[in-house]
């Protein structure tokens, strides 16, 4: 009876991790990469925002992959505490592309420059859209190749 449910369980475990591994939707992929890229910015994990933008990546005012680490240091950097929320995200994808939408909200204490940045990003009234293309065979990998936000 025991090596029964042993069986079950692994056979259980099995078919959830291959079906999290290929079978989730591009949608479901997509909003775990875009929280895995929050939590980074939220970490200063500077390296990982790097790896996770595309090296064509287009930002806000001209920003490419180069000019965008600087600027996401600047801004993000003298906050002590940061939590960042995507707010009613809502994603459109196919198996390669996708973009998703969402207002983003900031709650964070730090440096004088910090707080303005959080007011002025909880100002905007237009979601930001976040284009995503996946960059290979596992469900991790997706890279961020635009950010837009048509109010700034």
């Amino acid at each position: 009876m025991l090596r029964r449910v042993l069986f079950l369980l692994a056979a259980l475990i099995t078919c959830y991790g291959l079906w999290w591994l290929f079978l989730r939707s591009a949608e479901r992929q997509i909003l775990a990469a875009q929280e895995t890229f929050i939590e980074a910015l939220e970490e200063h994990d500077w390296e990982k925002v790097s790896l996770m933008l595309a090296p064509d990546f287009v930002g806000p005012q001209g920003l490419n992959a180069q000019t965008a680490m600087p600027e996401l240091q600047k801004a993000l950097g003298g906050f002590v505490t940061l939590d960042i929320e995507a707010q009613d995200p809502t994603v459109q994808a196919s198996p390669k592309l996708g973009v998703s939408s969402q207002r983003i909200k900031i709650i964070g204490l730090g440096s004088s420059f910090a707080i303005a940045v959080r007011e002025r990003a909880n100002q905007l009234e237009t979601p930001w859209l976040l284009h995503w293309r996946k960059t290979g065979f596992w469900p991790w990998d997706w890279e961020l190749t635009q950010a837009h936000n048509d109010s700034l």
